[in-house]
């Protein structure tokens, strides 16, 4: 066999890793972290710890300086208007579906009526005896 015909080996999740690893050492280089942030103190706590813990896998995300500078400006107030807006839209999304199931159950029955009118009442035993339990006619 020659280089073209060997077949390949797939890549186990050592490989997978170390590209990992080593994609994160080049993005921390290119990016560094900011001085302060939401987590950020937990983020360089868990660097700073030896890499004895072989036995347990950790990934740490990094999230990109909009992100970062989005955390920041939250406060508590922002947070609680936006757990009211996500609220209130959970709220009108539950609406609508009610109201366009009401609208399909209106619109079922004013066809059936229409049907019924059309092919006439008094032919079809059953909606004979549902007109009369409407009308209070019970003979």
């Amino acid at each position: 066999m020659d280089a073209t015909q060997q077949p390949r080996a797939e890549a186990g999740p050592e490989c997978r890793r170390a590209a990992l690893a080593a994609l994160g050492e080049e993005v921390g280089r290119a990016l560094p972290l900011p001085d302060e942030g939401l987590g950020e103190t937990l983020l360089r706590r868990a660097q700073a710890q030896p890499a004895a813990e072989t036995e347990e896998d950790r990934l740490i995300v990094r999230f990109g300086t909009e992100w970062r500078s989005f955390i920041r400006r939250q406060n508590p107030d922002r947070l609680t208007a936006l757990d009211e807006l996500i609220d209130a839209r959970i709220e009108r999304r539950a609406l609508a579906r009610f109201y366009r199931r009401m609208k399909h159950a209106a619109v079922a029955v004013t066809v059936t009526a229409f049907a019924l009118a059309q092919f006439g009442i008094d032919r079809l035993p059953l909606v004979r005896q549902l007109w009369r339990l409407l009308r209070g006619d019970l003979r």
